[in-house]
């Protein structure tokens, strides 16, 4: 099978750009933005893009099957900067119509045997976990195991950027491609396997897995996360002192008197050195009003989309005797996703700014192609088919059922208490409940 993908919630084209590093080719894309279609068609063209509302698109009218489908949907509602209303919400909640083209694509038997979807921690603790459980038993409804890590932009790029990858494999390639899955393994084996990758799988992952061993999840070992060797220093536009970017002497003050002493004390240091030095503040509102808060270990705080003053990041500078500061430019967001300068942007400084807040880290995407996406893509170029399921000749157990999910669980036969049970069927039917309300009321 060829390396091609279909990319909802496209977006400026990020996700795109990282596979195609990787030799992946796009079939189609969709966004509703048209600012950000602008952007994409300006660095990838436009023929193939559908800009309009995910909810009308028709699986039937989507190219010939592909081999994945990425979806980087909405965070508005999960972000804990949001209202939190979560997968109920009208932006984050746009996912359940990427799972009814799931569906669909399965019953027409064209469904990507593989499905990666991206999004912020907050989807972990959204509705005390509520939501994510319904996402994975949607994707298990729609015939894929999921597995489920969280990366963090620096280890690539200086910049802090945590985000959730569910990775959906078709239950028939499950057995082969995943080190352990929740329907073969006995408890104490899968839980061990679990922790055994702490920088990919942190403690809210892991908490979320094992609260919902009923749902069909997979584990596959992976290589240990990167260190980057950049720091932001490194990635800094070289802007002389006479430039119109740097703000003006009462401006940088009134920045510096909304510091806290420990980061005063900081910029002092600096400003002795003899050389530059370079940190990024987010202005912050707190108890005592708004803060200037300063990160100095070289590494930008999570770029944002500038909804509001605080949401906008602040490049400061001090060193051989001064102190300047200025907003972040658009290049340097590109920079810190790991995009080239060759990237076209808005000239529009908002709009890129929004582009880029938006979008995923490249050199992220890349290793998550290399590492887990080819091996995959791998499987199904050549398949061996054992007891009815795709698999070795050692898995011969068969994926699990939703159907028979209930007091035993698993092939281990581990019996899970009445309160798991009953915790666990509720949450599944909240989130079923969900589902359904949403695709009656979108398709009206």
């Amino acid at each position: 099978m060829q390396k091609t993908f279909l990319e909802f919630f496209a977006g400026i084209g990020l996700f795109r750009l990282g596979l195609e590093l990787e030799g992946w080719t796009c079939l189609w894309a969709n966004d509703i933005t048209q600012d950000k279609f602008d952007t994409y068609a300006a660095n990838f063209g436009g023929e193939d893009f559908f800009v309009g509302d995910v909810w009308k698109v028709n699986a039937g009218d989507l190219p010939a099957p592909a081999a994945l489908a990425t979806a980087s949907f909405p965070c508005t509602d999960l972000s804990v900067a949001g209202e939190r209303e979560g997968l109920k919400g009208s932006e984050s909640g746009t996912v359940g119509a990427f799972l009814n083209i799931l569906h669909a694509l399965r019953r027409k038997k064209r469904a990507p045997p593989l499905v990666v979807l991206e999004n912020v921690v907050g989807l972990l603790t959204s509705h005390e976990g509520a939501d994510v459980r319904g996402l994975v038993w949607e994707l298990n409804r729609a015939g894929y195991t999921v597995d489920l890590v969280l990366i963090d932009a620096v280890h690539f790029v200086p910049q802090s950027r945590p985000r959730v990858f569910l990775i959906g494999v078709d239950d028939k390639l499950a057995p082969r491609f995943f080190t352990a899955t929740s329907s073969t393994c006995d408890e104490l084996e899968f839980r061990a396997i679990l922790n055994e990758s702490h920088d990919l799988r942190p403690r809210v992952v892991r908490d979320t897995v094992m609260s919902s061993v009923d749902l069909r999840w997979g584990i596959r070992r992976l290589p240990k996360l990167p260190t980057h060797k950049h720091r932001l220093a490194d990635l800094v536009e070289d802007m002389p002192d006479e430039s119109p970017h740097w703000w003006a002497a009462d401006q940088v003050s009134r920045l510096l008197s909304q510091m806290s002493e420990k980061h005063i004390s900081t910029v002092n240091i600096w400003k002795q050195a003899d050389s530059y030095r370079y940190g990024t503040v987010y202005r912050r509102v707190r108890k005592t009003g708004s803060m200037a808060e300063l990160r100095s270990d070289g590494i930008a705080g999570c770029l944002r989309t500038p909804r509001g003053g605080s949401s906008k990041q602040i490049v400061v500078r001090a060193g051989r005797g001064r102190v300047d500061a200025r907003w972040m430019t658009p290049r340097e967001y590109g920079r810190l996703q790991g995009v080239p300068d060759s990237f076209v942007h808005s000239d529009n400084p908002t709009k890129a700014y929004f582009g880029y807040g938006d979008a995923v880290c490249v050199p992220v995407i890349r290793w998550l192609a290399s590492k887990y996406a080819v091996p995959a893509l791998e499987l199904v170029s050549s398949p061996r088919r054992v007891g009815g399921v795709w698999g070795s000749a050692g898995a011969r157990s068969k994926v699990r059922s939703h159907s028979s999910a209930g007091a035993v669980s698993g092939s281990s036969g581990r019996v899970r208490s009445d309160k798991q049970d009953v915790a666990c069927a509720n949450a599944l039917c909240e989130s079923r409940n969900r589902w359904k309300l949403w695709s009656i009321h979108k398709r009206r």
